[in-house]
């Protein structure tokens, strides 16, 4: 009897070290944990969902995904920071917030590049795409892919923004980035930084005027309780670039690191749908609850491109990014310009 139960105690303690110990049978699965800005009902969630779902599926659930909405781990600059120390496996953030551990996504801040979505995700798909999530391996990160967050338009308290004068005197709410401010300051703003957990009540408050942000952004948090007016200004196409932390992506096996590659593309490209067949419907139901919402022509929106543009591609150069690296990421979008034409 004695011997028995000795044994049935060492088939346990047996059993209970190979649950522990990483590479046996029966270890538990690896986490990915994930931070991101927004609602898990936003296309950037609503990609995440469809990578964890991918990712878990493939690797027959050696790896589990742990998604974070609302900013429950830090903004998205603190969020960042604790992937490139290796605190957290994964997060997403607009360029401004990444533009701090990678100057060269202040490109994507450069104003009025884009006039369409398929120009923006024809030329975030190219070479100069990948090149730019590339360059983030030089400070420990690894880029995945960009999930959609839309075009940036601008809403305010004071008046519709109709032509180039009308942004005089405002006080609009900007990310933390350097170039949004640049960009309003050039148009005849005053850019007031705001984190975004912060920016609902900043508004409330009458800190600012107004606030730049796309449609899905300016749904989700209700702005239209606290701002009269939507100007479709589309100055900025914004995606989210989804960070890994290098040193651990390359500790996983190769299997794993191609699922994970390929889940983000998935995600990235549902996103993308996802948004877009959203913004009409966006657009109604913001009118419904009173926003007054405006189209900006393209001849002011030129006029816009002119007052700003310029200045601020010299300030990303200012700031740090390589200047041929600037040159192949503009001659990028004029490559797609001319495909798209071509066969016009």
């Amino acid at each position: 009897m004695k011997r028995s139960w000795r044994l049935f105690w060492t088939i346990g303690l047996l059993l209970f070290v190979v649950a522990i110990i990483p590479g046996t049978g029966f270890a538990a699965s690896k986490k990915i944990r994930i931070s991101q800005g927004n609602s898990m009902t936003h296309p950037q969630g609503v990609g995440l969902r469809i990578f964890k779902e991918y990712v878990e599926k493939n690797t027959g659930g050696k790896l589990e995904v742990a998604i974070y909405p609302n900013s429950q781990l830090g903004g998205e600059r603190e969020s960042v920071e604790q992937v490139k120390n290796g605190i957290l496996e994964m997060a997403t953030a607009c360029a401004g917030p990444a533009s701090t551990f990678n100057k060269n996504f202040m490109v994507l801040d450069i104003p009025f590049l884009f006039d369409n979505y398929e120009e923006a995700w024809m030329t975030i798909d190219s070479e100069a795409g990948r090149a730019l999530l590339n360059s983030s391996e030089q400070v420990g990160l690894k880029g995945l892919a960009f999930l959609e967050n839309g075009f940036r338009h601008v809403t305010n308290t004071k008046r519709p923004i109709v032509k180039l004068e009308d942004y005089q005197g405002l006080k609009i709410r900007t990310m933390e980035a350097p170039m949004h401010m640049e960009n309003f300051r050039q148009l005849g703003a005053n850019p007031t930084p705001v984190p975004w957990p912060e920016l609902y009540m900043a508004l409330q408050q009458k800190i600012a005027d107004g606030q730049e942000n796309p449609l899905n952004n300016i749904w989700e948090v209700k702005m239209y309780e606290v701002q009269t007016y939507c100007s479709l200004t589309g100055h900025i196409y914004d995606p989210l670039v989804l960070l890994a932390n290098l040193k651990w992506f390359n500790s996983l096996p190769k299997d794993q690191q191609i699922i994970i590659e390929q889940g983000a593309i998935l995600a990235q490209n549902y996103s993308r749908f996802i948004n877009k067949s959203r913004e009409d419907e966006l657009r109604r139901l913001l009118t419904a609850k009173g926003l007054k919402i405006n189209d900006i022509t393209k001849e002011e929106k030129a006029r816009m491109r002119q007052a700003s543009q310029k200045a601020v591609i010299e300030a990303v150069k200012k700031n740090g990014v390589p200047e041929k690296f600037i040159t192949d990421w503009l001659k990028g979008i004029e490559v797609v310009r001319e495909d798209i034409a071509s066969g016009l």
